[in-house]
């Protein structure tokens, strides 16, 4: 049977925006859910003083700048585990396994990456699409709700809106056969679709 490429790709300029709407709407539905389950014992005193703890007077600026640094080491590692998710997730559903996955960054775009040079089933691809979504967005931000931890909550919310380009891209092979055969690109990002000619 022949088959024919269908390239889908997103455009890096639209996903930066996506992600920055998708923060905004994150952030405001995790104020509001935490407003609702902790009323009065999480406020606005509380977020300045978890995610500005200057703000206040109480912090030392030693202990600031121990936070910050610690902030920037939190997301650096983040953004390292977020594309080593989709790298384990890909590895263990292809039979070529690591060998089949690299990884590196866009310089031109300061864009870390993972790619699968080895075709998937739909499912499977959004499977390592999505999955540091889960891990590093919703999980946290869900845990941070459910203990009022702001620190969470702001990580969870970040790495849901890094995980924008992954949903969009997610989002174009919502009408595939979820057996369909799709190959990571391997210059933008996106995948490349293979159907019957």
């Amino acid at each position: 049977m022949e088959m024919k490429e269908r390239k889908l790709t997103i455009d890096i300029k639209k996903a930066n925006y996506f992600g920055v709407a998708l923060l905004a709407v994150t952030a405001l539905a995790t104020v509001a859910a935490a407003k609702l389950i902790w009323g009065d014992a999480f406020s606005g005193k509380m977020v300045m003083h978890t995610l500005l703890p200057a703000s206040d007077g109480s912090a030392t600026s030693g202990e600031v700048l121990l936070g910050s640094a610690l902030i920037f080491v939190a997301l650096l590692v983040g953004i390292v585990v977020h594309e080593l998710i989709h790298g384990i997730v890909w590895a263990v559903l292809v039979p070529g396994g690591w060998k089949s996955i690299s990884f590196g960054v866009k310089i031109k775009e300061l864009m870390p990456y993972c790619h699968c040079s080895e075709p998937l089933v739909v499912r499977h691809y959004l499977m390592g699409a999505l999955a540091p979504l889960v891990v590093l967005g919703i999980v946290p931000l869900v845990a941070g709700v459910a203990l009022c931890s702001v620190g969470w909550m702001a990580f969870g919310i970040l790495f849901v809106a890094a995980a924008g380009g992954d949903i969009m891209v997610s989002w174009l092979l919502r009408s595939q056969a979820p057996t369909a055969k799709v190959l990571d690109h391997p210059s933008e990002p996106g995948c490349i679709i293979y159907e019957e000619a």
